[in-house]
């Protein structure tokens, strides 16, 4: 049986992180390790959080999975059974999530539809009749990830330290050819109160800072412009000249 090594940041409510363990306690799928980083010392926030129990696993040849768990995010007890079956089947799955749901049923997260500047979540309950699909990103409250992928593309981007990051990845996962899948009939009560709006302006700027670096990542590619600029020889027409160039030769290589 594979083994799943469970990371749980937490900060603050003690209650949620009672009701997260007895969840996992009842799960049908029993061969797990659980690491919480507690940040209520020194509040390094989601994503070097995620990290630092990544590193506690990275080099464990006995974990196959990781699964990304929020405090407040309650597996149903056939969610990591479902989760792990669906990943065996599907070697090429990098990264597979359940559909969240709130504490009246109502679905808050089945997939994604927008990633920036926030995220916007597929909130269609007919998803949870459908077979697993492919989703742009995954939502890190709760995903499974396969160690072999994270071993091949690395650990979170902490430029991104409260939010984004589960996006981020996700885009990096299928740029090296993994999959993103959301898992229908795996389930996760979570109520999305931990990210939400809130009146802490400091925590606000982190995630405008946050939501600034991943489209300066991804979406009008201004970061790897400034990594990989050379010099003046590399301006925008002589690019765009070359990659012409390229197009040409690959749409007819017999004359090359």
């Amino acid at each position: 049986m594979s083994k799943i090594a469970i990371i749980i940041p937490i900060f603050n409510e003690g209650d949620k992180l009672k009701k997260c363990l007895a969840a996992i306690e009842n799960q049908q799928y029993k061969n797990v390790t659980i690491y919480i980083r507690d940040n209520n010392q020194d509040n390094i926030l989601f994503t070097a959080a995620i990290n630092e129990g990544i590193r506690k696993y990275y080099l464990d040849t006995d974990v196959d999975f990781v699964l990304l768990l929020n405090q407040d995010a309650y597996l149903k007890e056939n969610t990591l059974a479902t989760l792990v079956k669906f990943m065996q089947e599907n070697p090429k799955c990098g990264i597979a999530s359940p559909v969240q749901i709130a504490e009246n049923g109502r679905v808050t997260w089945a997939g994604s539809l927008q990633a920036f500047p926030f995220g916007v979540h597929n909130c269609d309950p007919s998803v949870l009749s459908k077979p697993p699909s492919e989703t742009y990103w995954a939502n890190g409250a709760c995903m499974l990830v396969r160690m072999h992928a994270i071993r091949e593309i690395g650990l979170l981007d902490q430029n991104m330290r409260f939010i984004c990051s589960d996006g981020d990845y996700s885009f990096t996962m299928r740029s090296r050819n993994w999959k993103v899948y959301v898992v229908p009939n795996a389930v996760v009560q979570h109520a999305l109160e931990g990210s939400g709006a809130n009146t802490n302006v400091w925590l606000n700027t982190v995630k405008l800072q946050d939501a600034y670096y991943f489209a300066k990542k991804w979406l009008n590619g201004q970061l790897y412009k400034e990594l990989s600029y050379e010099g003046p020889q590399l301006t925008r027409l002589g690019i765009k000249s070359a990659i012409e160039k390229f197009e040409r030769a690959l749409a007819s290589p017999s004359k090359n």
